[in-house]
């Protein structure tokens, strides 16, 4: 890897391998102390906020770079025609929103993995969760929290109060007030406040597509120098 940037084409299957060994070689210093995932790829208008802090109560708003590192309770805000994704640090599960979309991250550390926690206020998401024993990941909206065990699968929360989930791959518990529901791959679920339902997903049903885009793996140095490399490396969808 050079010290700038290098950027290779691998197939799905041995990229993702890649991808994950060399995560677990990464020593910890190489993170932010409080970091539980960064921004891979950013286009168009993109802001990250951070939670109110100090005596006035302020939010912090910058722009979405590559490489920026999130902490718990930072919060993505995409623009029209915009996007971002999110990788998280300990074994590369990533989300990628679409335009016009809202995600706060959290995480509660257990050693070296995280138990994440996500809430999706609207808008559209891609996610590819790593599949790995003792870890949860959930995704929560306004009606409903999705319970995800290793999977992709695609979440939209309209503006109506919906709560959709198309499933790709494994399963994904649904639950509101009312219940839960399991869909399963090749399923959409629905939910809202007190109801909850499962159908087949349809050709063209996707509401949002991964398409072509880039694992940016993005580290300083553990000594806090300034120096910065990065590992591109091109998925197909």
């Amino acid at each position: 890897m050079t010290t700038n940037m290098s950027r290779t084409k691998y197939s799905l299957s041995v990229l993702f391998a890649v991808l994950l060994g060399f995560a677990m070689l990464l020593p910890m210093g190489a993170f932010a102390a409080d970091a539980i995932a960064y921004i891979g790829e950013v286009g168009g208008k993109v802001l990250v906020m951070k939670p109110a802090s100090g005596e006035e109560k302020t939010v912090e708003e910058a722009a979405a770079k590559t490489g920026m590192f999130l902490s718990a309770g930072d919060t993505i805000k995409t623009g029209d025609e915009s996007y971002a994704s999110v990788i998280f640090q300990d074994d590369g599960s990533r989300v990628k929103l679409g335009a016009v979309s809202t995600l706060t991250i959290n995480a509660v550390r257990k050693q070296k993995q995280l138990d994440k926690s996500l809430f999706m206020e609207s808008g559209k998401m891609w996610a590819k969760v790593t599949k790995k024993r003792g870890t949860e990941f959930q995704v929560k909206t306004p009606t409903s929290v999705a319970s995800v065990k290793g999977t992709r699968f695609i979440l939209e929360e309209t503006e109506s109060g919906e709560t959709w989930v198309w499933v790709l791959e494994d399963a994904v518990q649904l639950s509101n007030e009312s219940g839960e529901v399991t869909v399963n791959a090749g399923q959409k679920g629905k939910a809202t406040k007190d109801t909850l339902d499962v159908q087949e997903i349809e050709d063209m049903d996707l509401p949002i597509e991964p398409g072509p885009h880039e694992i940016i793996f993005f580290f300083k140095r553990s000594d806090g120098s300034s120096l910065q490399k990065e590992l591109h490396i091109e998925f197909e969808k």
